[in-house]
């Protein structure tokens, strides 16, 4: 499955875990982030689950996670993880492995709290949020989303983003309508970085900078770029253009390249196209031609 994804431009693998890598080689959707990674000998580190929730699968091999330095436990093909925000984790790649992470924005979670009717029932013991800071639950649950999902996501398909928050709207519903997760899901709307990121991707287009989202989250540029990089990995300067550049592919299916850049606050268009090309390894124009071939 993951051979053809050196040629879909979206999308890398990743051997390594760090944020940086995970912002720059993924797939970054109005619900979602996804990325792919590989391992083809024995890896061992640490990382952090930082602003959302990821729920992480293995295609084949399988790795040791110890989770806020709990006790540690094997987890393979036969099982997904999803990890809560804010979670140091420590992972041992036993043997040569392949998977996938779907990073799960609040949006996404709070979409289908408001609009569906969620079973209150817990089928597991309620004490395990208390022992154990994840959820694990049998692979075969999600077997059918986690394939619609990648394959979507390794297509050419223009429309592949909106499918792909299509898919993840029904996973994220069987999850919180059928098992216990909702034991482990905790509102953070009113979280002063998650309400700056919403500002950001409200923003990226109306050119609201920076010390404006830190003021309307009532903290000053020097405190709120600490916490936002103890909460996401990221300053918030790389985070805000990650947001950026993402949107640019959204407006590249309908304005020049020109447009876009100014639209997002790039007075110097080569800044625009440098960046662009460092995080989709195209041009603006290039992957207009490529997946917007009715653009001139």
């Amino acid at each position: 499955m993951l051979e053809c994804i050196n040629y879909i431009p979206d999308i890398r693998i990743i051997n390594q875990y760090d944020r940086n890598m995970e912002l720059a080689n993924g797939l970054e959707t109005d619900y979602i982030r996804l990325f792919y990674y590989e391992f083809d000998h024995y890896y061992k580190n640490s990382y952090k689950s930082y602003e959302y929730y990821k729920l992480c699968t293995i295609f084949n091999g399988s790795k040791r996670i110890k989770v806020n330095n709990q006790d540690d436990f094997i987890h393979n093909k036969n099982e997904f993880v999803i990890l809560p925000p804010h979670m140091t984790i420590s992972v041992e790649v036993l043997d040569p492995s392949r998977g996938m992470v779907i990073e799960i924005s609040d949006i996404l979670l709070e979409r289908i709290r408001n609009k569906v009717c969620i079973r209150e029932e817990f089928e597991c013991d309620p004490l395990q949020r208390e022992r154990h800071p994840l959820f694990r639950g049998n692979s075969g649950i999600l077997q059918a989303d986690i394939e619609k999902i990648s394959s979507t996501a390794l297509s050419e398909s223009k429309d592949k983003e909106f499918l792909i928050d299509l898919y993840a709207q029904e996973m994220i519903y069987k999850l919180l309508n059928s098992m216990s997760i909702n034991i482990i899901l905790e509102k953070q709307s009113n979280h002063s970085v998650h309400r700056a990121i919403e500002l950001m991707k409200t923003g990226c287009t109306n050119n609201m900078d920076l010390s404006e989202i830190a003021r309307a989250v009532n903290m000053s540029p020097a405190l709120f770029s600490m916490k936002f990089k103890k909460i996401t990995g990221l300053p918030p300067n790389m985070y805000y253009t990650n947001i950026k550049l993402n949107e640019a592919k959204k407006m590249l299916k309908h304005k020049s390249v020109t447009e876009v850049a100014y639209d997002l606050g790039y007075d110097n268009i080569s800044h625009f196209i440098r960046l662009f090309f460092e995080k989709f390894k195209l041009t603006p124009k290039q992957y207009q031609l490529q997946f917007y071939s009715n653009i001139v």
